[in-house]
């Protein structure tokens, strides 16, 4: 029997509570370590507090100054700033939490390093774990309520027929339902299917419930945008053929925030890139379509807003499709004036009106060539159409409101016009910069015929007073937008109405006119009416001259109807009455001013006054010029005839 001496037996006893201490640190770290693993993305950031207490502790013995420790935690904090996470969110405040609790690192080294937290663990200890938690906080709450939690594999649904759900079509069915449908907005309607084209752009596929009309739904963007905290402009729908099914683009990154480069015409098949969507997508702008003749469209935007530009972006892309330009300027060359030398350009009120009309006679030439081929509608690549000599021809009239004033008889020619020119190959665009109707004369036809084309709605800056100029089923708020956003500008934003982001901002590229015009093909008009005399009157199609008319007064009709005319008592007959031509602007000023001397505010006063204030003053300087009035002796006074 062997005998154990007690120092022995204390050995074995420290021996045996020194395994089972590595084995609980082994057991204990292990159990960290996966805590960690599975969670740490989910937990308030206590491992940076311990981190800042760690690297304290260790100044002291390790001889470290406060300048090393400092330059230790930017180190570490350019590492939380780089290291990969799921959004610029997550870096920022990882980035912040580290430059906060480093600095507290490098302060508390400074006051006495590990004597000092001695001294006062309380300070040293819970104002660190204080600022962990509070900056903390906002990082945990976007990972725990904006990010989907991770799953390891697709969950199959229950049934016989089993579809399976993938991890991102599972999360935002959970937000649609939680954060859109419970804030009673899109009510009956399920999102079925997501995907993400690119970073930070969401698409979704929505299914509608019996009863629920798509039509709302276009315009209910701005109230998903709320519910979902996302950036004006951000939601885009589109159809897909189905009533019962819709697609949404949400927009978290946008991707024209910082403007859009131009990168050259993208002209291919009768469209291009007018504009870029915040989702990344292009924007496009129809031209002409094979077999379906040439579109105009109608531009809005107010000053700043990037109206030119966007004139700029078509003409440039139609040039190099070949298509023949001419821009009419009221503004005698101030607007377009880099494209003054690549295309067909008239500067000034009344050469724009003669372009005007002169497009109004090409359009009714053209339709009786084609009806004299058998063409119904112009495709340049017929061999009749070749045969005449048509091509494809746009015209741009810039501040339009200038030139179509109400109750004159230009408006009514570029209603006709409007109307015809898509079979004939011509495409008629106006742009202004008032959203009233009474910048395209008071024509509800022709705002229609335009838009029917092409519309794209820039930055406005106020509704003013009339009926607006958008479209009825228009969706988007272009006078929301304002002109910067954190410091950055807004010019060259807008919507596309025609385009399948329904409701999404989009943006017009960051055009060099002058650059964009130099390099520019020249594109002849080829012109199939000569030039309209500035002395003629405006005759529209289906009326008769006073010469035609007088003809037929002396030679018209049979022997037996003169008989009977002579004698009183002709038959019943349909007679065609010339309606006299609505007066222009300059012949009812003159005939207000041939009753009697009046002023500009009286001229104003009347009920009748076909103009605005700024075009009833440019208008009498312009008769002053041309020495037909004489102005007032004085400001305010009446003006006259001269002579």
């Amino acid at each position: 029997m062997s005998t154990r001496t007690a120092e022995e037996i204390r050995a074995d006893r420290t021996a045996a509570i020194g395994r089972a201490l590595t084995a609980l640190l082994a057991v204990t770290a292990y159990a960290l370590a996966w805590i960690v693993k599975r969670s740490w993305r989910r937990l308030l950031p206590v491992y940076w507090v311990a981190a800042e207490l760690a690297l304290a502790w260790v100044a002291g013995p390790l001889g470290l100054s406060w300048q090393s420790v400092g330059i230790v935690a930017l180190a570490i904090a350019a590492t939380a700033a780089g290291w990969r996470a799921r959004s610029r969110t997550v870096r920022a405040w990882r980035a912040a939490i580290a430059v906060v609790l480093g600095g507290y690192a490098a302060a508390t080294v400074a006051a006495g390093g590990a004597d000092a937290m001695a001294a006062h663990p309380t300070l040293t200890i819970a104002v660190p774990a204080l600022l962990g938690v509070v900056l903390g906080w906002p990082w945990w709450h976007h990972l725990r309520h904006l990010t989907p939690a991770p799953a390891p594999a697709p969950v199959p649904a229950a049934g016989p027929a089993a579809e399976v759900i993938d991890p991102l079509t599972a999360h935002w069915q959970r937000r649609w339902e939680r954060e859109v449908v419970a804030a009673k907005v899109c009510e009956g309607t399920t999102v079925v299917e997501v995907k993400e084209p690119r970073p930070g752009v969401t698409e979704a596929l929505v299914r509608l419930s019996p009863g629920t009309k798509p039509g709302p739904l276009f315009k209910s963007g701005p109230d998903v945008e709320v519910a979902l905290d996302l950036n004006e402009g951000a939601i885009g729908w589109r159809s897909t053929g189905k009533r019962a099914w819709l697609r949404v683009v949400l927009v978290e990154r946008s991707y024209i925030a910082d403007g859009v480069p131009w990168t050259g015409p993208t002209y291919a098949n009768g469209r291009f890139e007018v504009a870029r969507f915040a989702d990344g997508s292009p924007g496009q702008w129809i031209l002409s379509l094979p077999h379906d003749g040439v579109r105009g469209g109608l531009v809005v935007g107010s000053t700043g807003a990037g109206k030119s530009r966007a004139l700029g972006t078509v003409i440039a892309n139609a040039l190099d499709g070949g298509v023949a330009v001419a821009i009419g300027d009221p503004q005698n060359g101030q607007s377009l004036p880099a494209w003054r030398d690549a295309v067909d350009y008239h500067a000034g009120v009344e050469k724009t009106l003669l372009l005007l009309r002169r497009v109004h006679a090409e359009i009714m030439r053209r339709s009786e060539l084609l009806a004299g081929v058998g063409a119904d509608a112009f495709d340049e690549n017929d061999p009749r159409i070749r045969a005449l000599g048509l091509r494809r021809l746009i015209v741009i009239v810039d501040e339009c409101q200038l030139v179509l004033i109400p109750n004159t008889p230009i408006v009514a020619l570029a209603e006709q016009a409007a109307e015809t020119m898509r079979k004939t190959g011509v495409g008629l665009i106006f742009a202004t910069q008032l959203p009233q109707m009474k910048s395209l004369g008071g024509s509800v036809r022709l705002r229609d015929a335009l838009v029917a084309g092409n519309a794209l709605i820039l930055r406005l800056s106020n509704r003013g007073s009339g009926t607006t100029i958008l479209p009825d089923d228009f969706v988007g708020d272009p006078f929301a937008l304002p002109r910067e956003i954190d410091g950055k500008t807004t010019a060259g934003m807008g919507y596309l109405r025609h385009s399948n982001r329904v409701g999404m901002l989009c943006r017009v590229p960051h055009l060099n006119e002058v650059a964009a015009a130099a390099a520019a093909p020249r594109i002849p008009v080829r012109w199939n009416v000569s030039e309209i005399d500035p002395a003629s009157r405006i005759v529209l199609p289906g009326q008769h001259s006073p010469a035609v008319k007088a003809a037929g007064g002396a030679g018209g009709g049979s022997a037996v109807d003169k008989l009977r005319a002579a004698f009183g008592a002709g038959r019943k007959t349909t007679t065609v009455v010339e309606q006299a031509a609505p007066q222009t602007p300059a012949e009812w000023v003159l005939a207000c001013l041939r009753r009697g001397p009046a002023s500009a505010q009286a001229l104003l006063d009347r009920p009748d006054c076909p103009v605005e204030q700024s075009q009833l003053y440019a208008l009498l300087g312009r008769l002053k010029d041309a020495k037909r009035i004489t102005p007032p002796a004085q400001r305010g006074g009446p003006f006259t005839i001269a002579g």
